[in-house]
C-alpha cells in the first residue's frame, strides 16, 4: 500500500473546504449556535462537499474524478465550486431561518427577552434561585454596568400549594431588586 501524494492530500483539503464553509454559513444564518461534536461536523461537511461536487459535475458534465483532480486548482474550477459553495449555504441558511426559526434572535437570551418586552409597566413574575417566585410590574431592567438585573414595582411573593395552585400573595414592598445570580427564570406577560 503506497503512502497518498501530497497531491492527493491537498485534492482532499481543497473537496473538503467548500464543505466546512457551506456548514459554516449554513449555521450562522439558520441561527444554530448548539455545539456539535468534531466528528458530526466533519461528517456533515463532508456530505455538504460530497453534494456540491455532484452539482458541479452535473454543471461542467465532468464526471472522471481523476480529471476534476487534475483541474482543481485551476482559477475557473475553484471558483465554481466555491459559488456553489456560498449559494448553497446561503439558500439553505435562509431557508430554514425563515421557514422554521423566524422568531429567533442571535445573541444573549437576556438581552433579546429585555428587548421583547422591555417596556415599563408590562407583568412580570420572577423565578429565583432559592424556589421563591414574585410578580409585579416591571420598573427597570438591564442597562449600565449591570445589564442583567431586573427590578419590579409592587412585588408580591406567590405562595403555593402541592398542586401548584396559588396559596397566597404576599406583598413585599414597594421595589424589589434581582440581581442575575439570583434569577433562575423570568416571564413576561403582554398587556392586553
Amino acid at each position: 500500500m503506497a503512502l497518498p501524494s501530497l497531491g492527493d492530500v491537498v485534492f482532499i483539503i481543497v473537496v473538503l473546504i467548500p464543505g466546512f464553509l457551506t456548514l459554516t454559513l449554513f449555521r450562522w444564518l439558520a441561527i444554530l449556535e448548539n455545539k456539535i461534536s468534531d466528528y458530526v461536523l466533519t461528517v456533515y461537511s463532508l456530505s455538504f462537499s460530497l453534494l456540491i461536487l455532484t452539482i458541479y459535475a452535473f454543471h461542467t458534465n465532468i464526471t472522471d474524478i481523476d480529471v476534476i483532480r487534475t483541474n482543481i486548482l485551476s482559477p475557473t474550477y475553484l471558483v465554481e465550486i466555491l459559488a456553489i459553495a456560498l449559494s448553497l449555504g446561503v439558500g439553505f441558511g435562509l431557508i430554514v431561518r425563515y421557514a422554521f426559526r423566524r422568531r429567533i434572535v442571535r445573541g444573549s437570551p437576556w438581552e433579546a427577552s429585555m428587548t421583547v418586552a422591555s417596556k415599563e409597566g408590562c407583568w412580570v413574575i420572577v423565578y429565583t434561585e432559592d424556589g421563591r417566585e414574585y410578580k409585579g410590574t416591571l420598573h427597570r431592567s438591564g442597562g449600565g454596568d449591570y445589564p442583567s438585573e431586573i427590578s419590579i414595582r409592587d412585588p408580591k411573593q406567590i405562595l403555593r400549594d402541592d398542586q401548584f395552585k396559588i396559596k397566597r400573595e404576599i406583598p413585599v414592598g414597594l421595589e424589589i431588586l434581582f440581581r442575575e445570580k439570583d434569577i433562575r427564570r423570568v416571564v413576561f406577560f403582554e398587556e392586553i
